[in-house]
């Protein structure tokens, strides 16, 4: 496994505890040059991160890539990464955060799927994990170790709103709101229709989460998908000094301007308790009332 930090720079400690969680599992981790470096906001200058990027694709002995904390960078050189060389090392790549550009980007240029998941250090970066870390900790290891070795998986959630008896079936896509909104008008952002659009973000004020919802709205992309699935909006607050605008607010905003079933909780995002997701491959979403299966 390939360990590289192609956008902010992670903390040492938390890299060394990831690799060290990985290799109990089984991996041989080779760790890139500058996965624990730190230059101006970044872990590198953008040339050196595409070039870390690129040495891993061409490394025969690498079979999977997974980031090791989000931030902000890729948008820097997402432009500069060959997608056909990507198609075709056939790796498995593994990220969120602002690794949802390199999501978006596989199916728009290559047509080819990655992993919406756990990075190195942000979900495997502690020495120990008790109490209900750790048992946040054990639902993202039991829905990630199954989905990169291929096997079909179901997660049930309970979503305040209840939408009629239905199944769905569609690509599953979305990931990193900023991301999405940030990449409309791009050649990086596909073009799906049917799909299953899950959604998260952190550090927004729910006003701000609402204008990008509505960018996704106004071009076009959310009339094209059958469900979106709301995941975690960590630290989406209202501010204190204003009308409390919050993200109860936000969804029901989305509910009226959409016809397809919006539904809450969706387990991804900023957060510990995390899914894995198969980027742009078919999912299954079964409703019922207030519940719901997501399959894939």
């Amino acid at each position: 496994m390939g360990i590289f930090s192609p956008a902010g720079p992670p903390a040492p400690e938390r890299v060394k505890y990831g690799v060290a969680a990985l290799e109990a599992k089984g991996f041989r981790c080779q760790i890139a040059d500058d996965a624990i470096g730190a230059y101006e906001y970044f872990s590198a200058p953008d040339a050196v991160r595409l070039q870390s990027f690129n040495k891993m694709l061409a490394d025969p002995t690498i079979d999977m890539m997974m980031m090791t904390r989000g931030g902000y960078g890729l948008s820097r050189i997402v432009h500069r990464i060959d997608w056909e060389a990507v198609r075709r090392a056939g790796k498995i790549l593994c990220g969120f955060s602002d690794f949802t550009a390199i999501n978006l980007a596989a199916v728009a240029r290559g047509n080819f799927i990655t992993f919406a998941g756990p990075g190195a250090a942000t979900d495997f970066g502690e020495a120990a994990y008790e109490g209900t870390a750790a048992v946040e900790h054990n639902f993202m290891e039991a829905h990630f170790w199954p989905v990169i070795h291929g096997e079909e998986i179901s997660v049930d959630v309970e979503s305040p709103h209840t939408y009629a008896a239905q199944q769905i079936t569609g690509p599953i896509w979305g990931s990193n709101l900023s991301l999405l909104s940030h990449l409309v008008g791009t050649p990086f952002l596909p073009k799906i229709e049917g799909g299953i659009l899950f959604l998260e973000e952190i550090g927004e004020r729910p006003y701000a989460v609402e204008r990008m919802i509505l960018q996704l709205y106004h071009c076009g992309l959310l009339a094209k998908q059958q469900a979106i699935l709301i995941g975690e909006f960590t630290d989406c607050k209202p501010e204190e000094t204003r009308f409390p605008y919050s993200m109860e607010h936000v969804v029901n905003t989305l509910r009226r301007i959409v016809d397809c079933p919006v539904l809450e909780h969706f387990p991804f995002g900023h957060v510990a308790r995390k899914l894995t997701i198969p980027f742009g491959a078919d999912a299954t979403l079964s409703i019922h009332e207030s519940r719901y299966r997501v399959q894939y």
